[in-house]
């Protein structure tokens, strides 16, 4: 166990414009957790948890501990010497009040500066969008491609999670997640990139009883406010391929390119791609029901 200093966590994380969600994220802990560290109400954390809360601050384990722990030096023998450098008040207030002066004057300086360039500042609007298919078949992939929105010269923390559909299967995701929820209905990414940046997946469900599901996620960034994801919230169950917008049982030349736009990036999704293809090369296509394949019409 380590002894740990609450203000100067809070402090810390002010500093960089974090929120506790971000930092509760990062360690793996509740933002409860987070608040009772930085309010001194549990001042012993586990020496594990107190190298990821560093890592997430930026800053080695040593700054956020607790000073007023330590064992204070022994005090050292008054010498003739020291005895008589420390005689003559008058002497020392001459030569020490101009410094004192001094270091006040350019600390008030540096502190205004702080002040004055975080408040002119305007922070970066962000946010996300999610692009999915309006319609799939049940049992057969389709993708799933979430982007931040927003642009900025240096990197900034988000935090991204995207709840997964019951009965849902995830066969690929980029990049890899930070975690999943202890149900396995999240997807969740922390992450300090520069925006705009693209998060994507791939999903198989199958459906037995409704013939819809809903996607939803909220994307957190430091300093700012957790909010839902934009975009595609509903997709249906049907007969048509993802792909087929019209669901005119033909994948037309608008459409193909309208997927390599969207989503020829995703890895691991190249053989989606290549049946999209060879789709899009026939006269058209039927959805077997009994053989659960595509028919595609030469």
């Amino acid at each position: 166990m380590i002894q740990i200093d609450g203000q100067k966590i809070k402090l810390l994380r002010e500093q960089q414009g974090l929120t506790q969600l971000y930092l509760a994220t990062a360690v793996d802990v509740t933002t409860d957790t987070i608040s009772r560290w930085e309010n001194k109400r549990y001042p012993s954390i586990k020496k594990e948890n107190g190298l990821r809360l560093a890592e997430a601050l930026n800053v080695e384990l040593e700054e956020i501990l607790d000073s007023t722990k330590q064992q204070p030096e022994p005090p050292q023998e008054e010498t003739v010497s020291s005895v008589s450098k420390i005689q003559g008040p008058t002497k020392a207030k001459v030569k020490t009040w101009p410094i004192v002066i001094l270091s006040t004057t350019l600390f008030a300086v540096i502190l205004a500066f702080i002040i004055f360039y975080f408040q002119s500042t305007p922070s970066p609007n962000y946010g996300a969008n999610r692009t999915a298919p309006h319609h799939f078949i049940s049992g057969q992939p389709f993708p799933v491609v979430i982007e931040l929105t927003g642009r900025s010269e240096k990197e900034n923390a988000f935090i991204l999670k995207e709840k997964i559909p019951e009965n849902a299967k995830i066969l690929q995701v980029a990049p890899e997640p930070s975690g999943k929820g202890s149900d396995q209905l999240f997807l969740k990414w922390i992450a300090k990139i520069k925006v705009p940046a693209t998060f994507s997946y791939v999903l198989n469900i199958n459906l037995t009883g409704e013939n819809k599901v809903n996607l939803t996620g909220t994307i957190a960034t430091a300093g700012g406010k957790e909010q839902a994801v934009a975009g595609v919230t509903e997709i249906h169950a049907g007969l048509h391929h993802w792909a087929d917008t019209n669901t005119d049982n033909i994948i037309s030349d608008s459409e193909i390119l309208a997927v390599y736009d969207k989503y020829s990036a995703i890895q691991g999704f190249e053989d989606e791609i290549d049946l999209i293809e060879e789709i899009w090369m026939g006269d058209g296509y039927r959805w077997n029901t009994q053989t659960k394949h595509y028919d595609i019409i030469e």
